[in-house]
């Protein structure tokens, strides 16, 4: 019965030592020290800017319409392929890496999918110029459209990819809530959301090919005139890609 006593007792201090191992280990703040911040900007910024350019380079838009000079195409247009959580976390080295971190990351460039996911199933474009389109005997002949910002386009899923909804995407996904974390998580949001609106401002809508559709004929007296019902395919996305090292720079600069 003795025995019994001491090997319970031994057991209840191991167990209280470990109970308080764990607790130790899960009041650490998941960020102590400005070298760590700046270790997980650069690191979910590289991770977003790798796979921002296969995914960015991968679109096509394929289904515009031609109305005299003008082109459009409608919401879902561009909705994929989607940057996904996936091909971001490809080049992540888990290594040596805690769960936590590991679940910081994930958070962050999930709220990367989740935005630009819901911001291309909205993004439409109504005033693409094409101005072969405006002036056409018979037919469209095959042209390219003048290069266009995404920026002059829009999207009903913008505000998926603004600082407030990006953070809350991350702050409900994330083991912990400490003040350093807080502060790092709010930075990336911010810097993710300046960084995407400066890249819509400087990537363009390119190499749209429309042709076809019926013009005026000369034939019946008519002079040329606008195009309608022109079809353009094989545009794509060039220009700048999402600035990562911009996005690192920023997260630093507000958790600073």
């Amino acid at each position: 019965m003795r025995h019994l006593k001491l090997l319970c007792l031994c057991f209840l201090g191991i167990s209280v030592g470990f109970c308080s191992a764990v607790s130790a280990k899960e009041s650490e703040p998941l960020f102590p020290t400005m070298e760590s911040r700046k270790q997980f900007a650069s690191e979910v910024s590289s991770l977003i800017g790798k796979a921002w350019k296969n995914w960015q380079d991968s679109i096509q838009i394929d289904d515009v319409d031609v109305e005299g000079g003008q082109g459009f195409f409608m919401p879902g247009e561009i909705a994929k392929p989607t940057l996904t959580l996936a091909a971001m976390m490809k080049t992540f080295d888990r290594k040596n890496r805690t769960q936590e971190y590991i679940s910081a990351v994930k958070a962050v460039l999930g709220s990367v999918e989740n935005g630009t996911r819901a911001w291309q199933r909205g993004y439409t474009h109504k005033n693409i110029p094409f101005p072969r389109g405006a002036s056409c005997m018979f037919t469209m002949p095959p042209s390219n459209n003048v290069p266009v910002t995404l920026a002059s386009g829009e999207s009903f899923g913008d505000r998926s990819m603004t600082e407030d909804e990006l953070y809350s995407y991350i702050l409900y996904r994330v083991p912990k809530s400490d003040d350093n974390a807080l502060i790092v998580f709010r930075a990336a949001a911010k810097a993710i959301s300046e960084c995407f609106d400066d890249w819509k401002e400087d990537c363009f809508i390119v190499g749209i090919m429309a042709s076809g559709g019926i013009a005026p004929n000369p034939v019946m007296g008519c002079g040329p005139g606008p195009v309608r019902g022109a079809k353009g395919k094989n545009g794509k996305l060039k220009g700048a890609y999402f600035d990562s090292s911009e996005m690192m720079k920023r997260i630093v600069k507000y958790s600073g």
